[in-house]
């Protein structure tokens, strides 16, 4: 039999397990900037890389900066199902939707991606008991603990494109770890309305 899960809202307290949600709204640190004309939120994420206090057997590791493009995948009757999960054992890791394509005049605050988390196991592997799926919008990045489990990146319904940063080595294991898990079938009704079995990649 497949575990099920349903999707939960992506909020500040409830993504605080597995890292930082990247958002403006329902933070208590803004400050004003710019002459009066803007927010600012200061250290609105942990941003890690653990390799330096690791030791001498890990190679250093450099900042990269980068860009995803994220094409929307494939669902069946309002279901994804989750066959994979990563971790990056060293590196926090950091998404910021910047654009979404195709989409005019979409609602900033209609769920567009999925973020799917887990915690390690006693086996130092994903624990697929604690296995959730938030539902995340335009306005919300993320920002992955080092060694937190969660699948590669999920967009839903059109491609959207993110501001990433991580620290890599360019050495496989220590930059990417990656774990194929029994599925877990995320139901995305009804926090997504966009849903789309044969989307254009």
């Amino acid at each position: 039999m497949v575990h099920s899960i349903k999707v939960e809202p992506l909020t500040i307290d409830s993504f605080k397990p597995y890292g930082d949600v990247v958002q403006l709204e329902g933070n208590k640190n803004i400050v004003i900037a710019n002459q009066g004309t803007a927010k600012r939120v200061n250290h609105i994420a942990k941003l890690e890389n653990l390799r330096l206090a690791s030791g001498p057997a890990l190679q250093s590791a450099r900042p990269n900066m980068c860009i995803f493009s994220s094409a929307p995948r494939p669902t069946s009757g309002g279901r994804f199902d989750v066959k994979l999960l990563e971790r990056h054992p060293y590196s926090s890791q950091v998404f910021m939707p910047i654009h979404q394509d195709g989409v005019k005049n979409a609602d900033p605050n209609a769920p567009c991606y999925l973020v799917i988390v887990a915690n390690n196991g006693p086996d130092d592997k994903p624990d697929l008991k604690t296995i959730r799926a938030f539902a995340a919008n335009s306005t919300q990045g993320i920002n992955y603990k080092a060694n937190s489990w969660h699948s590669p990146m999920v967009t839903i319904g059109e491609r959207v494109n993110f501001l990433v940063l991580v620290w890599e080595n360019g050495v496989a294991l220590q930059d990417c770890e990656e774990a194929p898990i029994s599925p877990v079938r995320v139901d995305l009704t009804p926090s997504f309305k966009n849903l789309n079995d044969n989307p254009k990649l």
